[in-house]
C-alpha cells in the first residue's frame, strides 16, 4: 500500500489490485487538486507507430523518436508522489528500453500500465507485460490482432485487460460491431472492460467528425442493456453524465465517474521530456522541460502557466477547455 496523509489531502493506493481512494479534510471531502504533485503520469516513450491512422491526434508514423532510459529515470526521480505511469507507445518494439523502464518503475513502487496496438507482439513481450504491468489496454484497430492479444494476456492471468475504442462518427459502426463481438467471441471472455475514447480534433484527427449525442447515447444504452462492462476517458465524463441524467441509477453511476484531472492529479510528458497537463493540451499552453535540473513542485506544478490551466479547468467544471468532445 502506498499512502499520503496530510490535513487536507490524502490517498491510499493498493499496488496489487489498483484500488485507489482519495479524500480531503474528511472522508466526504474531495480535494480540487493534489497540493503535493502528480498521482499519475502519462509518458510518451516512443512516437514510432506503423499504423498511421487517419484519426491519430499525434500524427505518428513508422519513423519517430524515443525517450532515453536516462531521461525516463530522471523524470520519475523528480516526482516521488507517483502511484502509476501510463506508458504511451505505438509499436511495442518502438522503444528498446521499454521493459527496462517498467523494471525501474517497479523499483520505485510505481505501477506501469500501457496501451498497445496489438501488432508485432512476441511471446517474450506477453511474458514481460504480464510480469510488470498492472493493466494493459489494447487499441481496437483489427479484430484478430486485438482479440488475440486480449486472450494471450488474460490467459497469463492478467485481470485488468481492456480494449480501447475510439468514438467518432466514422468509427460508430465499428464500435457497434465490437459490442456484438464482446458477447459472442470467446477470446474476450475474460476481458475487463471496453473503454471508449472520444475523438479530439487534433493532428490527423481534424479530418474526423465528433460522434453525435444520439450515437453516443446508443452505445451507452447497449452497454447497459447487454450488461457489458465499459468505461470512458475522463475527457468524456461530463458528456456521459449529461446524457444519462434520466438513468434510474444515475447517482450511483456518477460516484464512479471522474472528469478531467489533467493538471489537478495527473500530467503528461512527451518523448522529448516536455511536460503538459495532458497530451491533448500539448502545444496549447507553455510546456516545461523536465530533462533539466528542477524542483518539480516549485518550477512546474506551481508554475504560473499550470496554475492558470488549473484555474480554467476548475472554472469549466472539469470539462475540457480546449476541445469540443
Amino acid at each position: 500500500m502506498k499512502k499520503v496523509i496530510t490535513p487536507t489531502y490524502n490517498y491510499i493506493f493498493n499496488e496489487k489490485n489498483g484500488e485507489f481512494a482519495r479524500w480531503g479534510t474528511t472522508f466526504g471531502d474531495d480535494p480540487e487538486y493534489s497540493p503535493i504533485g502528480l498521482e499519475i503520469l502519462d509518458i510518451e516513450v516512443s512516437t514510432v507507430c506503423h499504423q498511421g491512422c487517419s484519426f491519430c491526434y499525434k500524427s505518428n508514423l513508422s519513423s519517430g523518436k524515443n525517450m532515453s532510459l536516462n531521461t525516463f529515470k530522471n523524470i520519475i526521480d523528480n516526482i516521488p508522489t507517483l502511484t502509476q505511469i501510463a506508458f504511451g507507445i505505438g509499436d511495442i518494439d518502438g522503444n528498446p528500453d521499454l521493459f527496462r523502464m517498467f523494471e525501474y518503475s517497479r523499483s520505485k513502487n510505481i505501477v506501469p500500465n500501457i496501451t498497445i496496438n496489438g501488432f508485432r507482439l512476441t511471446k517474450k513481450h506477453i511474458a514481460q507485460l504480464s510480469k510488470y504491468c498492472g493493466a494493459v489496454a489494447v487499441s481496437h484497430y483489427d479484430d484478430d490482432a486485438c482479440f488475440n492479444t486480449v486472450k494471450l494476456l488474460t490467459d497469463k492471468g492478467m485481470q485488468q485487460i481492456n480494449i480501447h475504442s475510439l468514438l467518432s462518427e466514422e468509427t460508430y459502426n465499428n464500435v457497434i460491431s465490437l459490442l456484438k463481438s464482446r458477447e459472442s467471441d470467446n477470446r474476450l471472455s475474460k476481458l475487463n472492460a471496453i473503454v471508449f475514447l472520444s475523438l479530439k480534433q487534433k493532428g490527423r484527427g481534424v479530418n474526423s467528425s465528433i460522434i453525435t449525442d444520439e450515437h453516443f447515447k446508443n452505445i451507452v444504452d447497449i452497454c447497459f442493456e447487454k450488461n457489458i462492462s465499459f468505461g470512458f476517458d475522463s475527457c468524456s465524463a461530463c458528456k456521459f453524465l449529461n446524457l444519462i441524467k434520466e438513468h434510474p441509477n444515475y447517482k450511483k453511476i456518477a460516484t464512479s465517474v471522474e472528469p478531467c484531472e489533467s493538471g489537478l492529479f495527473s500530467g503528461y510528458v512527451n518523448a522529448d521530456g516536455i511536460f503538459s497537463p495532458c497530451s491533448f493540451s500539448e502545444g496549447s499552453i507553455k510546456g516545461h522541460d523536465l530533462t533539466q535540473p528542477l524542483d518539480f513542485l516549485q518550477d512546474v506544478w506551481y508554475n504560473n502557466s499550470i496554475q492558470k490551466w488549473r484555474k480554467e479547468l476548475l472554472a469549466n467544471k472539469r470539462s475540457c477547455p480546449i476541445y469540443k468532445i
